[in-house]
C-alpha cells in the first residue's frame, strides 16, 4: 500500500496511552481502560467498536508473602495454584536446585530459578504437580528479568488450578531467604467469576457472502507490558485504519480479546459467540506477543505454506526482520492455540522478549517503534492481499 502512512511516531504514541493505563490484568482497571481506549481510537477512523462482556475467574489477593522471623518478602502468586488460611502454612524451608522437582515432603520449598526463560513453557506446570503430589506444602519460586524485578506465569491451569500454593518473588527481593530454615507462607485469596471485556468491530466487505478474514490481538497481561501487548495493538489499529480507506472484497472481523494471562479467556468467548465456525473464515490472523520489541525473540506459526508464505514475503519487504518459522501447524503459546485447537486457518506473528512478564517491559526500555510501524505495513499488505483474493 503506497498510501501507508503509519509512522513510528504514531506507534510510539498510540503504546505510550496504552502504558500509561497502568497494569493490564483481565477486569482491572487498566483492562477496562484499554477497552473504551480501543473503541474511542476505532471511532476516529470511522468503526464502530463495542465491549463485549464475558465472565472469567478472577483471583481476589488479600495477602501474598512469606514471613522469616521479623522480615516479611512480598511475591505475586501462581493464579492458577492454591491458597493457604489467613494466616498462612509455617514450615521447614528446604531450598531445591532448579533442576530438579521440588518435593519436600510436608515442607515448603525455595527454588530458585533466577531469569529463566523456560520458566514459561507449558511442561513447567510438571514439577508442581509432582511437588503437589508429594506432599510438598507449598512453593516459593525465585524468579525475575535481568535485572531481578519480578516475572509470572500465565495462568493456563486457571480452570483446572494447582492445590498447592505457589509464590513468586523477584530475585531483588529474595536476601531474606538466604540461611532461612523456617518461613510461614501466606497466600490468602479467593477465585470467583468477575466481568470483563473484549472489544470487537467488522468492516464490511463488497462480497458479504465471502468467508471474512479475523485480525486479533489480546489486550491484557502482566504489569503495563507495553511492548507485549502495545505492539500488537498499535498493530491492529493501524491496520484496521487502513483497511477501512481501501475497498475490499471480504468482511474484515476485528477482535481485541482480554483474558490472554488466563488461558485466553477472552478468545474464546469470543470464539463461542461467532456466527461461523473458525474453519468457515478465510484466515485468522493473530498479532501475538512482543511485535516490535527491543531485543526480541521472534517466531511465525502458521497452518499452512501459502498463508505462511505471504506473510514472510510482507515482513521482509517492510523491513520488519526475520523470524524463526514454527513446524506448520504449530501454533505455538498465544491465542492462535485456540483456533487451531478448532480447526481454524492462522497465521500468527508472536515471541518474547528480554522484559516479558515483567514490570519492566516498558516503552523506554523495550519497545521499538520503528519496527512496529513496519510490522503494521506488513500486516496491512497481507490483510489486503487476502481481503480481495
Amino acid at each position: 500500500m503506497d498510501d501507508f502512512d503509519f509512522t513510528a511516531s504514531d506507534a510510539e504514541r498510540l503504546i505510550r496511552q496504552f502504558e500509561a493505563q497502568g497494569d493490564h490484568r483481565t477486569g482491572g482497571r487498566g483492562d477496562d481502560a484499554c477497552t473504551l481506549w480501543l473503541i474511542d481510537e476505532l471511532s476516529r477512523h470511522g468503526i464502530d467498536g463495542h465491549a463485549q462482556p464475558y465472565t472469567f475467574p478472577c483471583l481476589s489477593i488479600e495477602r501474598a508473602e512469606l514471613a522469616i522471623r521479623s522480615r516479611t518478602v512480598p511475591g505475586i502468586p501462581l493464579y492458577d495454584g492454591g491458597f493457604t488460611p489467613p494466616d498462612g502454612v509455617h514450615a521447614e524451608l528446604v531450598e531445591v536446585p532448579p533442576d530438579e522437582i521440588p518435593a519436600v515432603p510436608g515442607a515448603i520449598a525455595l527454588w530458585y530459578r533466577g531469569a529463566d526463560p523456560n520458566f514459561f513453557a507449558p511442561d513447567m506446570y510438571d514439577p508442581l504437580q509432582a511437588a503437589s503430589e508429594a506432599g510438598t506444602l507449598g512453593v516459593v519460586i525465585v524468579v525475575g528479568d535481568d535485572q531481578g524485578a519480578p516475572v509470572v506465569r500465565n495462568a493456563e491451569r486457571i480452570d483446572d488450578p494447582l492445590a498447592i500454593p505457589i509464590l513468586q518473588v523477584a530475585p531483588r527481593d529474595a536476601e531474606p531467604l538466604q540461611n532461612a530454615t523456617t518461613g510461614t507462607l501466606t497466600v490468602d485469596a479467593i477465585r470467583a467469576p468477575g466481568p470483563a471485556t473484549n472489544v470487537v468491530a467488522a468492516i464490511a466487505g463488497s462480497d458479504p457472502h465471502a468467508a471474512p478474514i479475523v485480525l486479533m490481538t489480546p489486550k491484557s497481561g502482566w504489569f503495563s507490558c507495553a511492548a507485549e501487548r502495545g505492539g500488537g495493538q498499535a498493530v491492529w489499529l493501524a491496520s484496521a485504519a487502513a483497511i477501512m480507506n481501501h475497498s475490499a472484497r471480504r468482511p474484515l472481523w476485528l477482535v481485541c480479546s482480554g483474558g490472554h494471562e488466563l488461558h485466553h479467556y477472552g478468545l474464546d468467548a469470543y470464539l463461542d459467540s461467532l456466527p461461523l465456525s473458525p474453519p468457515e473464515v478465510h484466515s485468522w490472523i493473530h498479532l501475538g506477543a512482543s511485535i516490535g520489541a527491543k531485543e526480541p525473540r521472534p517466531a511465525l506459526a502458521a497452518t499452512d505454506v501459502e498463508v505462511q508464505q505471504v506473510m514472510v514475503d510482507a515482513l521482509s519487504q517492510a523491513g520488519a526482520g526475520e523470524r524463526i518459522l514454527m513446524p506448520l501447524g504449530m501454533p505455538g503459546g498465544g491465542e492462535a492455540r485456540n483456533v487451531a485447537q478448532r480447526g481454524g486457518r492462522f497465521v500468527s506473528i508472536l515471541g518474547g522478549h528480554r522484559f516479558f512478564h515483567s514490570p519492566n517491559d516498558t516503552v523506554h526500555l523495550a519497545v521499538d517503534s520503528d519496527s512496529v510501524a513496519r510490522h503494521a505495513r506488513a500486516v496491512t499488505q497481507v490483510l489486503c492481499s487476502l481481503l480481495n483474493d
